[in-house]
């Protein structure tokens, strides 16, 4: 398959050459753009999964703070770090929802709604050994 710019490239050429619009050519541009921001978004949360499964204790009840500045390293004000108005836009905006699509890949369950919303992946139950009886002949 063609590459993002080699696409781009020949969507100019169509438009110099006079075979498409500059409207379309727009419209092409745009939903290309919109596919490799879901591809890079994707990869970034596919590479947060595993740090989530290695960090996250099974039936322990997490907020989604507290998985920022365990998994990322971002502080909140809730940890006592006095943020500014780009930082809170970037970890309102971008971080968290990286972290929440990430928890929903691994299967993480949540508990409660709002600023109260916890995230808990399950606990694993013990699986029952059944000893079958051994005839002593």
């Amino acid at each position: 398959m063609a590459t993002t710019k080699t696409l781009l490239q020949n969507i100019s050429s169509l438009v110099h050459n006079g075979l498409m619009t500059q409207a379309e050519a727009n419209k092409y541009r745009n939903r290309l753009n919109r596919q490799v921001q879901a591809e890079e978004h994707a990869a970034k949360v596919k590479a947060l999964e595993p740090k989530a499964k290695e960090f996250m204790t099974p039936g322990v009840q997490y907020s989604i703070s507290d998985l920022v500045l365990g998994l990322m390293g971002i502080k909140a004000p809730c940890h006592g770090y006095s943020e500014t108005k780009e930082e809170r836009s970037h970890r309102d905006g971008v971080v968290k929802p990286l972290m929440i699509a990430a928890l929903k890949h691994i299967g993480a369950e949540t508990v409660g709604t709002g600023a109260q919303t916890k995230y808990l992946i399950p606990a694993l139950l013990p699986s029952i050994v059944t000893l079958d009886e051994v005839d002593e002949a």
